[in-house]
Protein backbone atom coordinates (compact mmCIF):
# COMPACT_ATOMS: atom_id res chain seq x y z
CA UNK A 1 0.00 0.00 0.00
CA UNK A 2 2.78 2.65 0.97
CA UNK A 3 4.38 1.50 -2.28
CA UNK A 4 1.54 2.61 -4.43
CA UNK A 5 0.95 5.61 -2.77
CA UNK A 6 4.66 6.93 -3.46
CA UNK A 7 4.19 6.05 -7.53
CA UNK A 8 1.22 7.76 -7.33
CA UNK A 9 2.57 10.61 -6.03
CA UNK A 10 5.48 9.99 -8.28
CA UNK A 11 3.02 10.37 -11.10
CA UNK A 12 1.14 13.03 -10.30
CA UNK A 13 4.19 15.18 -9.95
CA UNK A 14 5.44 14.25 -12.85
CA UNK A 15 2.45 15.29 -14.57
CA UNK A 16 1.98 18.27 -12.91
CA UNK A 17 5.83 19.10 -13.70
CA UNK A 18 4.99 18.86 -18.11
CA UNK A 19 1.76 20.54 -17.43
CA UNK A 20 3.30 23.66 -15.81
CA UNK A 21 5.85 24.06 -18.94
CA UNK A 22 2.67 24.66 -20.87
CA UNK A 23 1.41 27.54 -19.04
CA UNK A 24 4.87 29.61 -20.28
CA UNK A 25 4.56 32.24 -23.05
CA UNK A 26 6.22 31.84 -26.69
CA UNK A 27 8.60 34.80 -27.25
CA UNK A 28 6.69 36.85 -29.43
CA UNK A 29 3.53 37.03 -27.34
CA UNK A 30 3.61 41.00 -27.14
CA UNK A 31 4.12 41.71 -30.41
CA UNK A 32 0.02 42.20 -31.47
CA UNK A 33 -1.83 43.65 -33.83
CA UNK A 34 -2.54 46.82 -31.36
CA UNK A 35 0.70 46.71 -30.49
CA UNK A 36 1.85 46.81 -34.85
CA UNK A 37 -0.61 49.80 -34.67
CA UNK A 38 0.70 51.78 -31.95
CA UNK A 39 3.90 51.71 -33.26
CA UNK A 40 3.35 52.68 -36.84
CA UNK A 41 1.36 55.96 -35.60
CA UNK A 42 4.11 56.91 -33.14
CA UNK A 43 6.70 56.43 -35.94
CA UNK A 44 4.75 58.45 -37.73
CA UNK A 45 3.88 61.27 -35.26
CA UNK A 46 7.03 61.32 -33.09
CA UNK A 47 9.69 60.81 -35.70
CA UNK A 48 11.01 64.38 -35.62
CA UNK A 49 12.27 63.87 -32.58
CA UNK A 50 14.46 61.95 -34.49
CA UNK A 51 16.58 65.10 -35.26
CA UNK A 52 17.56 66.14 -31.30
CA UNK A 53 18.44 62.34 -30.54
CA UNK A 54 20.88 62.18 -33.57
CA UNK A 55 22.15 65.78 -32.35
CA UNK A 56 22.62 65.10 -28.71
CA UNK A 57 24.36 61.95 -29.93
CA UNK A 58 26.78 63.42 -31.97
CA UNK A 59 27.08 66.38 -29.55
CA UNK A 60 28.29 64.25 -27.19
CA UNK A 61 30.56 62.12 -29.68
CA UNK A 62 32.12 64.75 -32.02
CA UNK A 63 31.56 68.11 -30.88
CA UNK A 64 28.91 70.83 -31.96
CA UNK A 65 29.94 71.10 -35.43
CA UNK A 66 29.39 67.42 -36.43
CA UNK A 67 26.69 67.82 -33.87
CA UNK A 68 24.50 70.31 -36.26
CA UNK A 69 25.66 68.37 -39.57
CA UNK A 70 25.10 65.26 -38.32
CA UNK A 71 21.57 66.13 -36.43
CA UNK A 72 20.59 67.67 -39.72
CA UNK A 73 21.62 65.17 -42.17
CA UNK A 74 20.57 61.78 -39.78
CA UNK A 75 18.12 63.41 -38.49
CA UNK A 76 16.60 63.76 -41.93
CA UNK A 77 17.45 60.13 -43.04
CA UNK A 78 16.22 58.43 -39.90
CA UNK A 79 12.54 60.54 -39.81
CA UNK A 80 11.84 59.56 -42.97
CA UNK A 81 12.79 56.10 -42.74
CA UNK A 82 10.64 55.98 -38.74
CA UNK A 83 7.78 57.93 -41.25
CA UNK A 84 7.45 55.00 -44.13
CA UNK A 85 8.00 52.47 -41.64
CA UNK A 86 4.69 54.14 -39.37
CA UNK A 87 2.94 53.95 -42.49
CA UNK A 88 3.84 50.79 -43.49
CA UNK A 89 2.75 49.46 -40.11
CA UNK A 90 -0.56 50.95 -39.69
CA UNK A 91 -1.89 49.78 -43.83
CA UNK A 92 -0.97 46.24 -42.31
CA UNK A 93 -1.20 46.18 -38.38
CA UNK A 94 -4.42 43.83 -39.38
CA UNK A 95 -1.94 41.42 -40.57
CA UNK A 96 1.15 39.61 -39.73
CA UNK A 97 3.37 40.95 -42.17
CA UNK A 98 6.81 40.72 -41.25
CA UNK A 99 7.94 36.88 -41.34
CA UNK A 100 4.47 36.21 -40.35
CA UNK A 101 4.65 37.82 -37.19
CA UNK A 102 3.70 41.24 -35.49
CA UNK A 103 7.42 42.13 -34.83
CA UNK A 104 8.83 45.71 -36.37
CA UNK A 105 10.30 45.18 -39.59
CA UNK A 106 13.14 47.32 -38.71
CA UNK A 107 16.33 46.07 -36.93
CA UNK A 108 15.85 47.05 -33.20
CA UNK A 109 18.57 47.97 -30.45
CA UNK A 110 18.72 44.39 -29.12
CA UNK A 111 20.69 43.32 -31.99
CA UNK A 112 22.13 46.94 -33.55
CA UNK A 113 23.84 49.41 -31.65
CA UNK A 114 21.51 52.02 -30.94
CA UNK A 115 23.39 54.45 -33.44
CA UNK A 116 22.53 52.87 -36.32
CA UNK A 117 19.40 50.58 -35.07
CA UNK A 118 15.57 51.93 -34.91
CA UNK A 119 13.80 51.70 -31.60
CA UNK A 120 10.07 50.55 -30.97
CA UNK A 121 9.53 54.33 -30.48
CA UNK A 122 11.32 57.13 -30.78
CA UNK A 123 14.35 58.28 -28.08
CA UNK A 124 13.00 60.15 -25.00
CA UNK A 125 14.27 63.72 -25.16
CA UNK A 126 15.14 66.19 -22.29
CA UNK A 127 14.96 66.03 -18.09
CA UNK A 128 13.96 62.45 -17.78
CA UNK A 129 14.89 60.02 -15.02
CA UNK A 130 14.65 56.14 -15.39
CA UNK A 131 14.64 55.61 -11.68
CA UNK A 132 12.67 53.38 -9.85
CA UNK A 133 10.92 54.94 -7.05
CA UNK A 134 9.98 52.22 -5.04
CA UNK A 135 11.93 51.79 -1.77
CA UNK A 136 13.37 48.22 -2.84
CA UNK A 137 16.45 46.64 -1.04
CA UNK A 138 18.95 45.94 -3.37
CA UNK A 139 22.05 43.74 -1.96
Amino acid sequence: MKNRFVLLALAAFTLAGSAFADIQSPPGHHYTWSGKLTRGVGNILFAPGEYITRWRMALKERGPAAGVAEGLVEGTHRSIVRIFYGVYEVATCPVPSWKLTYRPPYPSREHVDNWWGYTDFVNENGQLTHTRYSRTQGW
